[in-house]
This record gives structure tokens, C-alpha cells and sequence, in this order.
């Protein structure tokens, strides 16, 4: 399970059983430029969605849904193309935003797709969001956070 995301705030909440959601300040301009990353290489995401390439797998998308008080980005996974839309199945427990749940089938807003990304070998690619959470934490920590989701990065 990969950790959500939830703007307007800079704390983070930690959840027993569940990974932990770091929230990030809406301002935060690493961030957004991670977000427009992601959106603007989504082609290359649904590339590799498509090529049958043994060596991809668990392709993921996060999505920005509205919360009570600002947004939530939440992890979808399974990820499927259907024509041309996104589907996947609801990946995290959402802490604030009410109007999906864990294990909810949904359709994937293009326009709020926050980031993406999938493991080619085992590694991951893209991850545009986690990357910038990634990065600033110590080297112990990034040990921790990479163990406790499961992440190998380029």
C-alpha cells in the first residue's frame, strides 16, 4: 500500500495498520511541480499500461479527491483502460476525503491526477509525489519509509 496525500496542512498522520498520510501544504512548490510532472507524462504511463512488457507491473494512479477541508490524494490501483478511461480500485483508506472508500471500483479523472507510476523490475517509475516526500527525509528515515511501502527507486 502506498501513503495519500492531503493538501492545506504539514503534518503528518500516522495510522495503525494503514500506511501513513503525509500531508503537504498546498503552496508547497516541489510538490505541485511533481503533480504537474505526473500529469504531463501520463502518456507514458498508459505506454507502458499497454505494452504487455513482462517486466512492468503494479501500475497505480493517485487521484486528487475534494475533503472536507481541502483535498485528499489518494492511491487507485489495478489499474485498468477501459476505451479511454482509467479505472482501478480505491488503494488507501481515505482519512478525509468522504466520497470513496478502500476497495471502491471508480473511473479516474483525468484532470485530477495527481501522479502515477508502476515498477519496471521491481523499480519504481515515476512516483513523481513520493519522490519529493522521499527526498526530504534523513537517509534512515527514506530506509524506513522505502521498507514500509515496498519501494525500490531508480
Amino acid at each position: 500500500m502506498l501513503s495519500s496525500c492531503k493538501e492545506n496542512t504539514s503534518a503528518k498522520t500516522e495510522r495503525n495498520g494503514e500506511p501513513d498520510v503525509y500531508n503537504v501544504e498546498d503552496d508547497n512548490a516541489k510538490m505541485n511541480q511533481a503533480m504537474e510532472a505526473a500529469k504531463n507524462s501520463v502518456q507514458e504511463f498508459q505506454d507502458a499500461l499497454l505494452s504487455d512488457n513482462p517486466n512492468f507491473e503494479f501500475f497505480a494512479i493517485k487521484q486528487k479527491f475534494e475533503a472536507i477541508e481541502g483535498t485528499e490524494h489518494i492511491w487507485i490501483q489495478d489499474i485498468q483502460l477501459v476505451d479511454t478511461d482509467f479505472m482501478g480500485i480505491v488503494a488507501n483508506e481515505p482519512v478525509y476525503a468522504q466520497k470513496v472508500k478502500l476497495g471502491d471500483t471508480i473511473s479516474i479523472d483525468r484532470s485530477n491526477i495527481s501522479d502515477w507510476m508502476y515498477y519496471d523490475e521491481g523499480k519504481v517509475v515515476g512516483g513523481y509525489t513520493i519522490r519529493v516526500i522521499r527526498d526530504e527525509l534523513s537517509p534512515e528515515e527514506q530506509a524506513q519509509f522505502d521498507d514500509e511501502n515496498g519501494l525500490i527507486f531508480k
